[in-house]
C-alpha cells in the first residue's frame, strides 16, 4: 500500500527575505523558486497539491485557479505580495496536478475546507479565479477562516458572445453537454497545441495586447500551465466548464454583506466586463477593474491587485 505523504506543514525558516516552501533554501530573494508539493488530508482521505511562498508569520493569500490557467501566479507578484505581509498560497484544484479528483463541489469544498483547517489557515484572504467560482464562493461564505474574498473574473455566465473564435467557442459548448464531447475537446486541443504551440492557443482566446505579452513574457509558466491542464480527465474538464452554466446558486443579494469585492479586468471582451458589473450588483457585491489586460489582468496588474487587498481586506 502507498505510504501517505504528509499533512500540510510549513517549515521554519530564517526570518530574513522572502521565502519559499520546503524544496528551497538558496536564502537570498533573487534566487528564491516557487515549488509544488503535495499533502494528503487524513479527515477526507484526498491528497491536495500547493505552492506555498512566504516566510512563516505572513497572513494568507489563497489562489484557487481556473481551468484555463492551473498555475500559480508569478514569481514578481509572490515576491511583492511577501513584501506586502502575505503569503501566496497557490492550490490546484481536485484532478488537476496531484490534487485528488472530486465527484462534485460539496467535495471540492469539503477537501479546501480541511486544507485550511490542516494547515491553520485563519485570517486567510481568498482569491476565486474564473471557473473555481463555484467551490470558492461557497468557501468564502462558509469558512471562517476566510476573512476577505475576491472572485476575479468569476465566470457568471456561459460564452455565447462573438468575443472569440467561433471554433474555440464551439469547443467550450460541446465540453459542456456530454463526456464524450469534453473528451473530444481535450484531443483537439492537444493536437493544436502540439502542431502549433502553446501560445497560439492563448493568443487566439486572448484579444487583449497586454493579456498576449504575459503569455510571451512568461513561456515558463505558461508550458507549466499547459502540462498540468493536458493531464486533466474529460470528467474534471467537464466539471470544471460548468462553472460556465448558470448557476442557481447566484440569487439576487446573496453576497450583500460579505467581506469581499469582485474584479476583471479593463481589457476583458465588453459583453464579458457587462455581465460582470450587473451580476455583481445583483449579487449585492461592490466591483473594480484592474488596468493592465484582461484575462490574466490580475497577472499584469499585480500592483493594483495588491493594492485593493492593502486597502479593503
Amino acid at each position: 500500500m502507498k505510504e501517505p505523504v504528509p499533512k500540510p506543514r510549513f517549515q521554519e525558516q530564517p526570518d530574513d527575505d522572502p521565502q519559499a516552501n520546503q524544496a528551497d533554501q538558496t536564502g537570498g530573494r533573487r534566487r528564491v523558486l516557487r515549488v509544488w508539493q503535495t499533502a494528503w488530508l487524513a479527515s477526507v482521505g484526498m491528497h491536495i497539491q500547493y505552492m506555498q511562498f512566504g516566510k512563516p508569520g505572513l497572513r494568507p493569500l489563497i489562489w484557487l485557479h481556473s481551468v484555463d490557467y492551473p498555475m500559480a501566479p508569478s514569481w514578481g507578484f509572490c515576491v511583492d505580495a511577501a513584501e506586502k505581509g502575505l503569503g501566496v498560497i497557490s492550490v490546484r484544484r481536485p484532478g488537476f496536478g496531484e490534487t485528488s479528483p472530486a465527484q462534485d463541489t460539496d467535495e471540492e469544498v469539503r477537501l479546501l475546507k480541511a486544507f485550511l483547517k490542516e494547515a491553520a489557515l485563519d485570517n486567510a484572504v481568498l482569491i476565486v479565479e474564473g471557473t473555481s467560482r463555484p467551490a470558492g464562493l461557497r468557501l468564502a461564505l462558509e469558512c471562517e477562516q476566510v476573512s476577505f474574498t475576491l472572485l476575479l473574473r468569476p465566470c457568471y455566465a456561459a460564452v455565447d458572445s462573438d468575443s472569440i473564435d467561433p471554433w474555440l467557442r464551439d469547443m467550450v459548448l460541446q465540453t459542456m453537454q456530454s463526456r464524450a464531447g469534453a473528451s473530444l475537446a481535450l484531443a483537439a486541443l492537444t493536437h493544436v497545441v502540439r502542431r502549433t504551440g502553446v501560445e497560439w492557443l492563448y493568443e487566439r482566446f486572448l484579444k487583449d495586447e497586454r493579456d498576449r505579452e504575459f503569455v510571451r513574457s512568461n513561456a515558463r509558466d505558461v508550458t507549466e500551465a499547459w502540462e498540468c491542464f493536458a493531464a486533466i480527465s474529460a470528467d474534471t474538464f467537464r466539471r470544471d466548464m460548468n462553472a460556465l452554466e448558470p448557476d442557481p446558486m447566484l440569487t439576487p443579494g446573496l453576497l450583500t454583506g460579505l467581506r469581499g469585492l469582485a474584479v476583471t479586468g479593463a481589457g476583458m471582451p465588453t459583453v464579458w466586463r457587462e455581465t460582470f458589473q450587473k451580476t455583481s450588483a445583483s449579487l449585492g457585491i461592490e466591483t473594480a477593474l484592474l488596468p493592465e489586460g484582461g484575462f490574466f489582468a490580475a497577472y499584469n496588474g499585480g500592483p493594483a491587485l495588491l493594492e485593493i487587498i492593502a486597502e479593503r481586506a
